[in-house]
């Protein structure tokens, strides 16, 4: 079964980190206190997973890294979320390699030091619309100074760099977007509570808030109008962002209720029936992870129809997700949900990748259009 070959793949990359989620056990880990999770991230060195070797990474691939969240989606879901915001960010610093200066030493740095990285961005939607930020950039010498708030931050009180999407306005009443790298050295970054529930609360997703926070220059990236190269290098290392964050979403969701699949196998004593059922939805949802990650890993930049097949590929495995969670609770029955608090907090925590950006209210356009042209091209 997949989950066999995602256990393997992940001792291999991540060694010991199984056997230490295991051995604390996934409620405590959920209940423990964020810094712990985090101290558990670091020491497994899942800080450079994806990083390019030639950086001092461990170069991981698109299928393996969803794999990987799978599994640690199964055993401490906060920490999958965690994985997920950092190396959906990491993705994105790779590909401004060599538009932001700073960028190249940062990767090497993170994989060093295994520096945590929190995402700061907006809800995305088609492209450079994943820049609509609430976080303002105003020139002044030197660099720039960022005015605004992003709400939640995971990992907001235990991160060392902050990657946060910006918008400049120009002197013309328009817009210019972009993104601004900040290292939390005493910056005036400050936290505010915002995360209320207990429902992955080990997360630690809470408020960020930048006050006049110099960035100098060469942290910087702006897509500006008059430059056709490195507008269309913002745009690629949007979509190509995007369509790690959709895959990795579906990876560590798939693993919450691939949690729940195990209660029922661990007390398997009933019908078969809800087991073959689970088996068609987990499997199905894991094979078209893997199918997507490795056509984003064969192409050299993600385009519109990619993103479009990378967010059917992550509404689909909801949906899969959905049922198999429903299927799962049922299946375990009323006992099993009253006796223990973990059923009802694997349900709960399953339902939040319908949270994550994008909404499927945002997306309907982009894949109207994408089946438009699919059609068209067949037809």
């Amino acid at each position: 079964m997949s989950m066999l070959h995602a256990r393997n793949v992940t001792e291999q990359r991540l060694p010991g980190l199984i056997g230490a989620l295991e051995q604390r056990g996934r409620m405590a880990l959920e209940t423990a206190d964020s810094a712990e999770v985090c101290e558990l991230f670091r020491r497994y060195r899942a800080a450079g997973l994806i990083i390019p070797e030639t950086y001092g990474g461990l170069g991981v691939s698109t299928r393996e890294t969803v794999e990987i969240l799978r599994v640690v989606g199964s055993l401490c879901p906060s920490l999958a979320v965690m994985m997920t915001m950092h190396h959906h960010t990491i993705a994105t610093i790779v590909q401004l390699g060599g538009l932001i200066p700073a960028a190249d030493e940062l990767l090497c740095a993170i994989a060093q030091n295994q520096l945590l990285i929190a995402s700061a961005f907006a809800e995305g939607k088609s492209g450079a619309q994943i820049f609509n930020s609430s976080v303002k950039a105003q020139a002044v010498e030197g660099g720039f100074l960022l005015s605004g708030s992003k709400k939640p931050c995971t990992m907001s009180h235990h991160m060392d760099v902050i990657v946060v999407g910006v918008v400049r306005e120009n002197a013309d009443g328009g817009f210019t977007q972009g993104f601004a790298v900040v290292f939390e050295d005493g910056s005036r970054v400050t936290r505010q509570p915002f995360w209320n529930t207990p429902v992955l609360a080990a997360a630690n997703s809470h408020a960020l808030v930048f006050d006049e926070v110099f960035v100098p220059s060469e942290r910087m990236l702006l897509a500006e109008g008059d430059d056709e190269a490195v507008a269309a290098s913002v745009q690629e290392t949007s979509l190509s962002g995007l369509c790690w964050f959709q895959l990795m979403v579906g990876g560590t969701y798939l693993g919450v209720v691939s949690a729940m699949a195990g209660l029922l196998l661990a007390r398997r004593g009933g019908e078969d029936a809800p087991l073959a059922q689970l088996a068609i939805e987990l499997e199905g949802a894991q094979q078209a992870l893997i199918g997507t990650a490795r056509e984003l890993e064969e192409q050299r930049a993600a385009d519109e129809a990619t993103y479009a097949k990378a967010l059917c590929t992550r509404f689909m495995v909801q949906g899969a997700i959905e049922r198999s969670s429903n299927l799962a609770v049922e299946a375990l029955g009323g006992m099993a949900f009253i006796r223990s608090n973990e059923v009802a907090y694997l349900l709960a925590a399953s339902r939040a990748i319908c949270f994550h950006p994008i909404s499927r209210a945002a997306a309907v356009p982009l894949l109207a259009d994408f089946l438009g042209g699919s059609v068209a091209a067949h037809g």
